[in-house]
Order: C-alpha cells, then structure tokens, then sequence
C-alpha cells in the first residue's frame, strides 16, 4: 500500500487511538461520525500501509538503564551499522543524522552492570563503526508520549473516554511473567482484545482485563500509537546537546520541558549534562526553537546539535527510508 495516504478522517482516527489506543471502535462511532466496523477498517488501512504503528512498552521508569550513543562511521557505512544495530533488541531507536555523528542511538538494558557489558563488550562489535561516544542517562525528563496529530476538535477528545482502572477487587500487583506475556502479545497490536489476551496468555478473560487496567493504573505500561514523521506537525526533528549548570538541572524551574516540540530530553554524565530532541515545522523554525531552549534554562548552552536526516527505527519498528513502518518488529521484550 505505497500510494496510500491519510485522509482528513485517518488522522482523525490516529488522533482518537493517541489519546486512548485502546478505545473501543463503538465508542469512537458517535464521536467520529463513522460506524465501528468502517472504522476498524480504516485502521487496518493505517496500519497495513505503514503511515502509523502501535508500540507496548515498560514504562521508561521500569527499564533499567539508558544511554545515549552516537556514532561516526567509515565513509558509505552508515546503512550497514544501522542495519546490523536495529536487529540488536537493546538498541530501541536509530536515527540518521547530519554534522558531527553519523548515528544516534538510544540503547536501554536491565541494570548498570549490563548496560556497562554491552558498552564495553557489544557496541564495538558492530560493523562500519570508526568511534562511539555514549552518554549514560542520569533520568529522563521528558518523553514525547503525549503528542498527537491534533486533528480533532477540544469537543471530540474530551468526548473519548478513558481506560477504565481496574477492579477493587483485582489483585494489586501483577506478576512479572504474566505482565512479560501482555507486552509481547500488545506489541504486536496494542488494540488485541481481553479475549485474545485470554487465548495467547491461557487465562481467564477476567484476569487479562485486570491485570491489563492495573499495568496501566500503576504506569508500568506504556502504550502509544506513532505516525510517519511526513504526516506530523512538526516533521523536522534535531537533536541538542547541552552543557547546563547542574543547578539549573537540579533546582531550576522546569518550565521549559513544558514546551510542546520537546519529543525527548534526558540528563546525562559526559560532556554534554542535557540531551534534547526536539521537533519543529522546518529546519528554519529549529534554530528559533533552539534559541529559545536556550534562554529558558539558566546557563545553558547548545554545544552542539545533529539533524535527523532519517529514522532507522522507532521503539522496535524498523521504518523504510520514507519514514514509513516496514511492518517488521524487533521485540523490546525481555526475558
């Protein structure tokens, strides 16, 4: 499906899922003005031609440790590594980029000790690669979770509901395989029903949805519905690397993670103490969004920056060179 492309209604319906993936088709009938069987349809269309995946993660706050890696390649390597790094379950999302690294990297593992043995021991192993520098992430401040096409109006997302939380009478914690087990089958369709859930799982309907709506309650699980960058309202992504006074960092105002182009921003041990993707409507707008990055944290100073000129892989999806998903997985699951 290469020739297809979103309609007015499509975003409207990737807008819905990005606020609640898993609203039921019939609850989105009303508010969308389609019934629930055109739009299943619909997303099936979405999904099948790439424009928009689903991702089910671990919360950001139950994966370990994170780095941020960049990469200088030989000359003509740059695909060769990034095609042998995106089959690599560790490293969650490559970007292309200009100026001084030819990759970005964001790598994650359980704990220090093995984010340490990959660093040391399995980064050097990939092909094409001349040097690495890698940023050990302190924490992150923000991740883009809450961003949306904004293709409805104030009207119709106030209008869709919610997950529901789960039942008093649910158990209060999950056990580590069976929540192991619901990643994996929501990673391949977030919107997988309780039934489905139940079969794959070989439990009981009841205690799917259970432990499902208490994954969520407690912020475990993180599910979201991501679009091609070309149907964004912001498709120009760069990456910014700063060196900040560590008390702007550790007792400054965070007002400034407030801003909406904001996509990821985490603290960092290196030469650079803050990392920035930031997002703007064209090359042009980034270097006004990066002056005002700049002035609304004290001290700061963008000491460097690299512009994303493709994304390899997106959080497990593999995307072709026109930003599409391929449809091929690379499970962030582990265990």
């Amino acid at each position: 499906m290469k020739n297809f492309e979103l309609q007015q209604i499509d975003l409207q319906i990737i807008n819905a899922l990005q606020i609640e993936p898993r609203v039921p088709w019939t609850a989105l009938s009303g508010i969308l003005g389609l019934d629930s069987v055109t739009l299943a349809r619909r997303w099936e269309r979405i999904i099948s031609s790439g424009c928009a995946w689903s991702v089910a993660m671990e919360d950001a706050g139950h994966r370990g440790s994170t780095a941020i890696v960049e990469v200088q390649c030989h000359p003509g390597q740059v695909l060769r590594t990034a095609g042998q790094a995106s089959l690599d379950r560790d490293i969650i999302s490559i970007d292309l980029t200009s100026g001084s690294r030819d990759i970005v990297m964001t790598l994650t593992a359980r704990d220090d000790d093995e984010l340490a043995e990959y660093i040391l021991t399995r980064l050097g192993t990939l092909p094409g690669v001349r040097s690495t520098r890698t940023y050990i992430l302190n924490s992150i401040l923000k991740l883009g979770a809450n961003w949306t096409v904004q293709a409805l109006s104030a009207a119709q997302v106030n209008s869709i509901p919610r997950f529901r939380p789960p039942r008093a009478a649910a158990a209060k914690v999950v056990p580590d395989q069976l929540a192991t087990g619901i990643v994996r089958v929501l990673e391949r369709d977030v919107r997988a029903s309780n039934t489905e859930l139940s079969r794959e799982l070989g439990i009981s309907g009841q205690r799917a949805s259970d432990a499902l709506a208490t994954l969520r309650m407690q912020q475990a699980l993180d599910l979201r519905i991501h679009v091609a960058q070309q149907y964004s309202n912001w498709p120009a992504v760069t990456w910014y690397f700063l060196q900040v006074p560590v008390a702007s960092l550790v007792e400054g105002d965070a007002a400034w993670l407030a801003m909406p182009e904001i996509q990821f921003a985490g603290v960092a041990f290196g030469e650079f103490n803050l990392i920035v993707a930031l997002t703007s409507r064209s090359r042009a707008d980034a270097l006004r969004l990066e002056a005002v990055l700049e002035s609304r944290i004290p001290g700061a100073r963008v000491a460097d920056r690299s512009t994303v000129i493709r994304v390899h892989k997106h959080l497990g999806h593999l995307l072709a060179p026109s930003g599409r998903a391929t449809g091929q997985i690379v499970s962030l699951v582990r265990g």
